[in-house]
């Protein structure tokens, strides 16, 4: 159990570079999306 303890810092500092990585993961798939919605409408007004 003392085992256990002794992880505790390091899991929790893997769990903060963990939630840094998401935020950034979803920084860049909201941009991918932003970019394909223009896409999208540049295709639809090149057929028009």
């Amino acid at each position: 159990m003392q085992y256990v303890g002794t992880l505790a810092p390091i899991a929790f500092v893997f769990a903060l570079a963990a939630l840094a990585q998401i935020g950034t993961l979803k920084r860049q798939v909201e941009s991918l999306e932003q970019e394909l919605t223009d896409l999208k409408q540049h295709v639809q007004d090149d057929r028009q």
